[in-house]
């Protein structure tokens, strides 16, 4: 064309129609106006907002008046031949785009749009080159991320010129060596739904075979074991493809072209149940026929995922649930489920749309739901609780097993002894698990990474992260600005750990409590693998404060100079931050409500007002610090805490009452008391969470704790039951020294306590304590965001998962004219410490990679 202009001969019109990419050329000859009708795509009209649909329809019929009429509004006469030129792209697109069916899907829309040219992976992006006219060129772009596979995640797309070589076809060009810096694992998924007919349908290769999968579902970051993700660097590299599953695999128009775990029966895994000793019982379909059987007979059973083992009993019958609890040693701790699908599930809990989408969803989390008020499994699965972890089937294996006996509800807990990691071995299994379970279903194919469940709340109408692993995991955190290379080495319960580098953040997998060492390893070799698969080399560590904490020692061990220590509870308030996407110049009030952290000053924290920003913060309250007697076993008997708070306030004749709520009754109220009054292994701590289990001990709802959470978690549900939901008195008082807030938790306890044994209920007193508790929080919330100008106030700790005091919260702080902020990404509770951490190391990292200062709570580098 050059610079010529087109004159007015020229018998074409140039339209720009407003669509969700951008505004799209469309060029149609005016004498074949039936054109435009045909290529208009409505599937993209129907995605545009209100706004865009008006804009789009104004635009629709101006164009058709112009074309019909030959009027100028809109029409510019040009060369029919200016969309017609040959062109090429060079195209990079980063993010989620290997093991996802990416490069067969570029192949299939490259010859859709008559283009040619190449793909090929370079490890830590696609590089596509397409050449063809001009027109297709531009369908082809637009394309791309409409249409993009379901599991593929594009976080940037570099679009350059390229020169025009002339390529015959478009062909795909096997993986290169290169850096897999930034290269992206996707999570495994569960089985699609054009995978899952496959499984039942009789004239199927795939009938009955477990291992079903193709390039939109199936396990992926539990099979890697390195770098390019191909077949060979897979656990599947020990299973051979046969003839039939080596040509589909490489037929790019085949939906299992390049999906590494592709397989069938004649050349895939095997599956079999064995008796608890090992000895095989049964193979393949026939072992599930069999399994289905033994559970609904009362049997324990484990069951091989994808990253771990399950054990698995009838949720349904009262005896095999009690039966297990006894066995694992968990009296209390409810017991995840999973059933068939959203009908069962409305038999026992009622889920809500959010709930619905998480469940049915490609990632398959736990998602924590309301129990029904009639409640038809076993009560023992979840005791003393008003809710229930539901998972639906997520492997071929699961759904075979549910199609047997579709209005089955199964447990499906972790198999692992308390505070170890997940049983990931066939021989691990037969000897850990020997006294535990009756029987096991078995498959020999690898586990490369464990990785648990994960677990989602609704809190507050959003959904929120328990526990972030299969998935999600290791799918990155996307940050508002870049930072160094770090890393972040997690708390010492609830452990993760954080790799991260310019503006993306990986998150490990759920790993557990670090002070038990098998963890610890667990712990080690997680960090290091996520180093392999990402390429970051971590320039500086962050860890928590605490120095003896086996994350802190493995940090340090890196070398101190390279090491931040940072406040736990700051790292709370820092990953908060990034989670929400604030920039890097924001500051927020930030509210961490937790069971513990080592504070600053060397006393234990956990109901804390944090002035903060990327740089540092500042202690602007806290709540009044109350006496732990006995250090960590206030934590295991809350009713210590109760005489610990009230010490101080009543009479000694109304002290000896409390000795009922202790389990040891007398002896250890004397005990307690002693310790009291000689301040021997008395600990000071500002914890929310331990004010909250001094309430539900008092009230009786929990006066031994036997797992993480528990008294809370039954103060919560007993606030559930409330009838009255009474407006009570309970007041706080407030005051502080030296600028900093204090809330005085005390009179809150006083409060119930003397109200308690009157008219009301402990479900209206547990009601009362959460309300008053949210109240109180979200007061001086207010007064200090209003005193220091911060227009964000946010929440974060374990606390945050109780929706009540969350919701009350939320509520009070956005009708003050805030904005109320919460985790998005990474969980409330000690899940996110590293990310917090990593962050703090980052950003104090130079650009020779050098940590400028080291002190958490500084504004400013050291001079």
């Amino acid at each position: 064309m050059g610079t010529r202009k087109p004159g007015p001969s020229a018998t074409s019109s140039l339209v720009y129609l407003p669509f969700n990419d951008g505004f799209r050329v469309h060029y149609y000859v005016k004498n074949d106006i039936s054109k435009f009708y045909r290529d208009l795509n409505f599937r993209t009209i129907i995605f545009l907002s209100s706004a865009q649909s008006i804009v789009f329809f104004g635009y629709f019929f101006l164009f058709l008046w112009s074309a019909y009429y030959q009027k100028a509004i809109l029409t510019t006469n040009i060369n029919p031949n200016f969309l017609m030129q040959n062109e090429a792209r060079l195209l990079h697109v980063t993010g989620t785009v290997q093991g996802v069916g990416f490069r067969p899907f570029i192949y299939q829309l490259a010859k859709f749009h008559r283009l040619s040219g190449y793909v090929k992976n370079l490890g830590n992006h696609v590089e596509i080159l397409i050449e063809g006219k001009r027109l297709n060129l531009e369908s082809f772009l637009s394309d791309l991320p409409e249409k993009k596979p379901p599991l593929a995640r594009i976080t940037d797309i570099k679009i350059n010129t390229a020169s025009f070589s002339g390529y015959s076809e478009f062909i795909i060009i096997h993986s290169e060596p290169g850096t897999f810096e930034n290269s992206i694992i996707p999570p495994d998924t569960a089985i699609c739904e054009e995978c899952r007919l496959e499984l039942f349908d009789p004239s199927s290769r795939y009938y009955h075979y477990p291992f079903t999968v193709c390039t939109n579902c199936g396990p992926r970051y539990t099979t890697v074991r390195a770098l390019p993700y191909d077949r060979e660097n897979t656990v599947m590299a020990d299973f051979p493809l046969c003839r039939e599953c080596e040509v589909e695999y490489t037929d790019p128009l085949n939906r299992r072209h390049h999906a590494q775990p592709v397989c069938c029966s004649k050349c895939g895994p095997e599956l079999w149940l064995s008796d608890s000793r090992g000895k095989v019982l049964a193979k393949n379909y026939e072992a599930i026929v069999k399994a289905s059987d033994l559970l609904q007979q009362g049997s324990i059973l484990s069951v091989k995922g994808f990253g771990g083992f399950h054990i698995a009993c009838n949720a349904r019958k009262e005896e095999p649930v009690q039966e297990l609890r006894r066995r694992l040693l968990r009296p209390e701790q409810p017991f995840a489920v999973m059933t068939k699908d959203i009908a069962v599930v409305e038999s026992f809990a009622v889920p809500g749309d959010t709930d619905r989408k998480c469940l049915t969803s490609a990632r398959r989390p736990i998602t924590v739901l309301p129990k029904s008020k009639v409640f038809k499994l076993a009560e023992s699965v979840s005791p003393n609780l008003h809710n229930i972890g539901v998972m639906l089937p997520y492997t071929g294996a699961q759904n075979l097993l549910f199609d047997l006996k579709p209005d089955s509800v199964y447990v499906m807990t972790s198999a692992n002894l308390p505070g170890r990691p997940m049983v990931v071995e066939n021989e691990e299994a037969l000897e850990k698990l020997k006294e535990i379970v009756d029987f096991h279903l078995l498959h020999n194919r690898v586990i490369a990474n464990r990785n648990d469940d994960t677990v989602i709340r609704v809190v507050n109408g959003q959904k929120a992260f328990i526990r972030r692993s299969r998935g999600f995991v290791p799918e990155p955190i996307e940050l508002p600005f870049e930072i160094g290379a770090s890393a972040g080495v997690g708390a010492e319960m609830n452990s993760t750990v954080t790799l991260a580098k310019g503006k993306l953040a990986y998150v490990s997998q759920y790993i557990g409590n670090t002070n038990h060492l098998e963890t610890f390893r667990y712990h080690s070799e997680v960090f290091q693998h996520l180093v392999r698969l990402t390429g970051i080399e971590p320039l500086n560590w962050g860890c928590d404060l605490h120095p003896a904490f086996n994350t802190t020692r493995f940090a340090m061990s890196r070398g101190e100079e390279n090491t931040i220590q940072v406040q736990h509870h700051y790292a709370h308030i820092l990953a908060l931050m990034a989670d929400n996407s604030l920039p890097e110049d924001s500051r927020i009030l930030g509210i961490a409500l937790d069971g513990v952290g080592y504070g600053e000053d060397g006393t234990v924290w956990g109901g804390e007002f944090l002035g903060a920003s990327y740089f540092g913060y500042e202690r602007l309250g806290n709540l009044l610090p109350q006496p732990m007697p006995g250090g960590d076993l206030a934590v295991k008997t809350p009713s210590r805490m109760v005489l610990g708070m009230l010490s101080g306030r009543l009479e000694e004749a109304e002290l000896e009452k409390l000795s009922l709520h202790f389990p040891r009754g007398r002896q250890e109220f004397s005990t307690v008391m002693q310790q009291l009054q000689r301040k021997i292994n008395v600990t000071m701590s500002s914890s929310a969470g331990r004010v909250l289990d001094a309430a539900a001990a008092l009230l009786g709802i929990c006066k031994m704790r036997t797992y993480e959470g528990e008294p809370a978690m039954k103060l919560e549900s007993a606030a559930k039951n409330s009838i009255h939901r009474p407006d009570l008195p309970l007041v706080f008082r407030t005051g502080g020294k030296n600028g900093v807030s204090v809330l005085d938790t005390t009179e809150l306890l006083l409060g119930v306590y003397e109200l308690s044994g009157g008219k009301y209920s402990s479900a209206d007193l547990a009601f009362a304590v959460e309300e008053n508790f949210a109240k109180g929080i979200s007061e001086i919330a207010i007064s200090l965001a209003t005193k220091n100008g911060f227009e964000q106030v946010g929440l974060s700790g374990g606390v945050a998962y109780n929706d009540h005091i969350t919701s009350c919260i939320a509520r009070t702080v956005k009708e003050a004219g805030f904005e109320f902020l919460t985790h998005r990404h990474v969980p409330c509770g000690d899940g996110c410490i590293s990310f917090g951490q990593a962050l703090a190391a980052g950003l104090r990292t130079d650009s020779e990679g050098i940590l400028w200062y080291r002190k958490s709570s500084s504004c400013r580098p050291e001079n």
